[in-house]
């Protein structure tokens, strides 16, 4: 007996939105009688297009007839809501009917939803979060950038500042600030605290004010005038008990009396302005000799009517004219203009959130294959309800809707389930991350997250359950009716989930082929040689204020006397000096000119990073000496300056020439001195295991002490039990000199490589996760195709055929799932 032909599917479909509720069973059936009747006179396509005519030419009438009467009535309104309801309580039946699929299927969406919902928690931020000052969508950060330099988010120097403020006329407020420390004292014992120098309308190029005392004074930027400050919400309220009369209060900052005047609004608490915990006026000094240092940000206010594109424009030519004016120092630099969002993410930042968008995305369409596949063999399997169902009079339409509330259902419980495990997942980023992380600790959620959620809820039931609700009400009826089964498990039906698992082993391999690329480059980073030797190093901070310390001599004193004091205490190996902490911490990049060799233009022009380091640096790094000497305590301030450079400068810049004894001049309006390289040493590793090692220039430490330095002390034993007895050392040459970022270089290396790690971690846990359901999905299949192939199974081992032939022809279904699947996923 042939089944029953049906309708185009999205025809019925149509005429089901737009006839009458009340007539529309009836219609439908009576078009599917005739529509029958012409299919076995004329045939399927004079069918087709018959019931295509007369859906074409309902639509005009029940449209205006929509228009006339665009309210439903009162009952019919009822009678929708009535079939909905029945709808639910039919599906959550029969999801008691089926618990373990019920359980299976929420719970692989429900981890699929709840990855989504913590990666877009993320997202979020960067999209919707509120940023701390009022209007961001006039508010714009400057970024200077330098291709020849490698730089993509540079400051500003004053100079730039102050040309930029006086001569735009796209901003209604500008304002600059620089990251600074100050030594705070008046208690138990010093204490660094982190702060912004920042110019007096900074406050009001962000509208935002204090919530206690006033903002700075506009006078308060000039040199010789009164010390001011202004507290953070989180300091005042950690340090100060939250209490109103600190403001009037004078605070100690390197040792000058700072009166207080307000408390800044909790809201600057946001990302990296979390850490501030002091703000003082910027002094505004055009005589500075660090007007060229590239040490400040820049923020504006758009005048009305104003685009970022304009003011772009605006600060560009300004900025063209001071390169044309100094190109010693500004050729190369551009500055661009952008809104305050558009800068919470570099560009490194954006790709890999872009990437862990994609990967949970494809986490999500595998779990969706995955129940798609599971409702395919479900729908199988209830092939004689539905065709009882179809029997009696059910439309197709109505069997469809009834099957994707069942999804729905199924959709709902995973998003509950997704939510809480979204936020565990949250915390367990936070925790990968060592708490290195922070834009994970920004991620909450939020109004927009949880709408997020319910979208996904609604639309995650159509990718996984159109497919499987369309092919089940396509049942043969009376094969099913006559045999307990649908034949829409059949050829069409294993196609389908064919191409599902297809589909979910591309998709996995692509995850897991990026989370093995992206770990290997981890590991390989770990395992190769850093340039030094990491192990049995301490490290502290120790940085002089400059009020106390402002000279090159007094800075040589006191470390000269710490040094001394250090080395004599036991088990210590060495004591060194440095700027910057190997591979931790980017050297200062500059540029020179090589005497002997022609000067190049500034695109050109060789560069190097530049690390200041004591006497013995090299043995107490063990650091390798390739040629020439290192330096000596004969290298001072009055002696003839000197330098050694890395063995990637030499072969990069020396052209294979001996570099000792040769000299170079630093690219600077004041540089009129040359320098003489006395060694050549070793190369640090790169950041990068595909990039070469970075050129090096290291200067000897008495010739230009820096006030900012790191000390490192070698040990036998354990170095951070050195920690105490250091600090104590330094305390009793100064007691109001604290001592920061005390760690082992080993924990400050591990600590460089911890936001790599979270995300390698995510993306071997996403495609593990892919893995793992991909392979279910391949499971489901072939289990249901060997219980469909029974019979056949059966008779081909009772003709005769060997247990072992039969094996290899399901193996080989599978095997070639898995070989499509795989060469789609090796292309993507």
């Amino acid at each position: 007996m042939t089944s029953r032909p049906r309708p185009p599917w999205l025809a019925e479909f149509l005429l089901s939105v737009l006839l009458s509720p009340r007539y529309r069973d009836q219609q439908l059936g009576d078009l599917g009688e005739e529509f029958s009747a012409r299919h076995c006179r004329r045939g399927l396509l004079h069918a087709w297009w018959w019931y295509w005519r007369q859906t074409l030419r309902s639509l005009g009438p029940n449209v205006a007839l929509r228009i006339r009467n665009p309210r439903p009535s009162r009952k019919s309104r009822s009678n929708r809501m009535e079939t909905l309801l029945q709808d639910l309580r039919y599906g959550i039946r029969g999801m008691r009917r089926s618990p373990a699929f019920a359980v299976v299927s929420t719970i692989t969406l429900a981890l699929a939803i709840g990855v989504n919902t913590a990666i877009f928690s993320m997202v979020n931020v960067v999209l919707f979060a509120d940023l701390p000052m009022e209007h961001p969508e006039t508010t714009t950060i400057f970024r200077s950038a330098n291709q020849q330099l490698g730089v993509e988010r540079g400051g500003f120097t004053l100079r730039e500042y102050l040309a930029y403020r006086d001569n735009n006329e796209s901003f209604a407020e500008l304002a600059g600030w620089r990251a600074n420390q100050w030594i705070l004292t008046g208690g138990d014992e010093p204490l660094r605290v982190d702060g912004y120098s920042a110019s007096p309308n900074f406050m009001r190029a962000w509208e935002i004010g204090p919530v206690a005392g006033r903002a700075f004074l506009e006078e308060e930027d000039q040199p010789g005038a009164p010390k001011v400050a202004i507290l953070s919400h989180g300091f005042w309220t950690r340090h100060l008990g939250a209490r109103l009369d600190v403001v009037g209060s004078t605070l100690r900052l390197d040792g000058i009396e700072h009166t207080v005047v307000g408390i800044m609004s909790p809201r600057l608490e946001f990302a990296n302005l979390a850490e501030v915990e002091v703000w003082v006026p910027l002094t505004i000094d055009r005589t500075d000799e660090s007007i060229d240092e590239r040490i400040l940000f820049v923020t504006g206010r758009l005048m009305p009517g104003v685009t970022a594109d304009q003011a772009d424009r605006d600060i560009a030519a300004i900025g063209a004219g001071i390169a044309e004016e100094l190109p010693a120092q500004y050729g190369g630099w551009e500055t661009r203009v952008d809104l305050a969002r558009d800068n919470l993410l570099d560009a490194n930042a954006e790709r890999i959130m872009l990437l862990l968008t994609m990967a949970v995305g494809f986490v999500l369409l595998i779990a969706c294959a995955n129940v798609a596949n599971m409702l395919l063999a479900r729908g199988t399997a209830r092939g004689r309800e539905i065709a009882v169902r179809s029997a009696l009079g059910a439309v197709r339409i109505r069997l469809v809707r009834q099957m994707l509330t069942e999804s729905f259902v199924i959709a709902a419980a995973a998003s509950v389930i997704g939510l809480a495990f979204s936020r565990g997942l949250m915390k367990v980023l936070i925790w990968i991350s060592d708490g290195q992380e922070g834009f994970f600790a920004l991620a909450t959620l939020d109004t927009n997250v949880l709408l997020f959620t319910l979208i996904v809820t609604i639309v995650t039931p159509l990718a996984f359950g159109l497919l499987p609700a369309m092919s089940a009400s396509r049942a043969d009826v009376s094969g099913a009716l006559k045999e307990g089964t649908s034949r829409s498990g059949g050829r069409k039906g294993n196609r389908a989930r064919g191409f599902l698992v297809t589909a979910q082993v591309s998709l996995a391999l692509m995850l897991m082929v990026a989370a093995s690329l992206s770990a290997r480059s981890v590991i390989a980073l770990r395992q190769r040689e850093l340039g030094f030797d990491a192990t049995g190093l301490l490290t502290m901070r120790v940085v002089l204020p400059e009020a106390k310390y402002g000279e090159n001599e007094n800075r040589l004193q006191f470390f000269n006397q710490m040094m001394q004091r250090v080395e004599g205490l036991p088990a210590v190996e060495g004591v060194a000096l440095t700027s910057s902490r190997p591979l931790v911490e980017p050297f200062s990049l500059r540029s020179f000119d090589i005497e002997g060799q022609p000067t190049l233009d500034d695109t050109d022009r060789p560069s190097a990073g530049i690390s200041i380091v004591s006497p013995g640096y090299l043995d107490v790094v063990r650091m390798p000496l390739i040629s020439g000497r290192s330096f000596s305590r004969s290298d001072t301030e009055q002696s003839f300056r000197v330098a050694m450079i890395s063995r990637e400068a030499e072969r990069r810049y020396w052209n294979g020439q001996d570099p000792i004894g040769q000299r170079f001049k630093f690219v600077t309006a004041t540089a009129v001195e040359w320098i003489r390289i006395v060694g050549v040493v070793g190369d640090l590793a790169s950041t990068d295991q595909d990039e070469r090692p970075d050129p090096a220039i290291y200067l000897p430490f008495a010739q230009d002490v820096p006030a900012n330095t790191t000390v490192l002390v070698r040990t036998s034993g354990d170095p951070l039990s050195l920690a105490g007895p250091v600090r104590s050392l330094v305390w009793a040459i100064d007691p109001d000199q604290p001592i920061d970022d005390v760690k082992t270089m080993e924990q400050a290396i591990h600590e460089l490589l911890v936001g790599d790690n979270a995300l390698i971690t995510l993306f071997v846990t996403f495609a593990l996760f892919a893995l793992v359901m991909a392979s279910v999905g391949i499971y489901g299949v072939m289990a249901y195709s060997v219980s469909q192939r029974t019979s056949e199974i059966s008779i081909r081992i009772a003709l005769g055929a060997k247990t072992g032939n039969v094996r290899w022809m399901v193996l080989g279904q599978g095997g070639k799932l898995i070989a499509i699947g795989s060469v789609v996923g090796l292309i993507g």
